[in-house]
């Protein structure tokens, strides 16, 4: 993914995010504005049904409650529920309250229908609950005798989907084109900085091809002339030589790092063992102009399967570092085993807050030693490639090991 994509995804993520909670919350209290107007409208009459169920139970307080409920609701055509808080009294629903908190005073939907609570006051009446017409037992049903009727409205489902989709519908089209918009304004907006960073990608594109050609020539000419002049300076030609491979191997991290893509995609399974041998061949002049002393116990029978061109990298970056940050006259040990290599060397070391930072792009910590901090990074990014687990160990003036397990 190009930087200007990540940019824009980034971007897009947080305004988005923040966007959609503050249109959750606006539909949310449209959703329930339209509610609130819907039951308004579906339960208003039934307040004058519950009044005209009240002033018929009291008029008729002699009869059972049962018996009266089951004959308003045959001649009126009312459907609705009376009970002392506790216990159903009678019931003519089309559906079962045994679960509903009949204790306040409320009005709303339940089961796709409005409907109306409130309390029958009859403080001053008595209303005979009692199936045996012969008793006659009038009972106060509660100590303030205070009864609840629950009115069953009309069914109101289509018109709460119909809510429920226009609500949902105008958020889902809204946050669209909220998108949109904002795509495009965040196009807009950075295509300069995305045409800059085309435009750095190309010049460093371009210079990486121009100097390929005059550092192949000079690495070449250094070689041929070890081979032809027997009276040559040493320590002149090995600086001359030493100079050339460092910035043959900046060279190929700055393409490495810029241009992944142009590397060999193929995986191969490596004998690991032939490639660090090789690449510890590569450095020999290096150890020798720091007097290092290197040491390796190199397993036989380690491999790896992955891409040769990016192990290779991953060995000359820690290697690379192992040298660098080592002091005059110290040592460097490479242990290969069991699929565990370890590099070790008796450098400057770090702190444990440094450590936590030493696999982030362009981190350096001693900015005599030159580069770009881009070293480890490609290394961490390798490792991730191939399931790789890599660890650094280091103290301040002991040295650094790293650590690389693999399956």
């Amino acid at each position: 993914m190009s930087e200007a994509k990540w940019v824009i995804r980034r971007i897009l993520f947080v305004y988005l995010t923040t966007t959609g909670i503050f249109l959750l919350i606006f539909f949310s209290l449209w959703y329930e504005k339209l509610y609130n107007e819907l039951v308004r409208s579906k339960t208003l009459p039934l307040v004058d049904i519950h009044r005209t169920v009240v002033l018929t139970m009291v008029n008729a307080k002699y009869i059972p409650a049962s018996e009266l409920c089951s004959d308003i609701s045959v001649i009126s055509s009312v459907k609705f529920a009376i009970s002392d808080g506790k216990n159903l009294l009678c019931s003519s629903l089309s559906f079962d309250i045994e679960d509903f908190n009949l204790s306040k005073s409320n009005r709303g939907i339940y089961k796709d229908r409005a409907f109306f609570v409130a309390p029958m006051d009859t403080s001053n009446y008595y209303i005979n609950t009692q199936e045996d017409n012969f008793s006659y037992v009038q009972e106060k049903i509660i100590e303030n005798g205070q009864l609840r009727t629950f009115i069953e409205g009309e069914f109101v489902g289509n018109e709460l989907s119909m809510i429920r989709l226009k609500v949902f519908s105008s958020a889902l089209l809204s946050f669209i084109l909220i998108a949109l918009i904002s795509y495009l304004l965040i196009k807009i907006a950075l295509k300069p900085l995305e045409s800059r960073i085309k435009m750095l990608n190309s010049f460093i594109k371009d210079f990486t091809h121009e100097i390929n050609t005059p550092l192949s020539v000079i690495l070449l000419s250094i070689e041929r002339l070890e081979q032809q002049l027997k009276d040559i300076d040493k320590v002149k030609f090995n600086r001359m030589k030493l100079a050339a491979k460092t910035l043959s191997q900046t060279y190929s991290d700055l393409v490495f790092y810029t241009f992944p893509q142009s590397m060999d995609s193929e995986d191969e399974n490596i004998k690991l063992k032939d490639m660090i041998e090789e690449r510890l061949e590569y450095f020999k002049l290096f150890f020798e102009q720091k007097k290092l002393t290197v040491t390796s116990e190199l397993d036989e029978n380690s491999h790896i399967f992955a891409n040769r061109s990016k192990i290779n990298k991953l060995f000359d970056n820690l290697i690379s570092n192992a040298i660098k940050y080592n002091k005059k006259g110290g040592f460097i040990d490479i242990r290969l085993k069991d699929n565990t290599l370890s590099i070790k060397d008796s450098g400057c070391g770090m702190n444990e807050k440094d450590i936590q930072k030493i696999f982030d792009r362009y981190t350096r910590f001693n900015k005599d030693q030159g580069g770009f901090g881009i070293g480890l990074n490609l290394v961490k990014s390798i490792c991730k490639d191939y399931n790789i687990q890599i660890n650094c160990l280091s103290e301040p003036q002991k040295g650094s090991e790293f650590k690389l397990n693999w399956s």
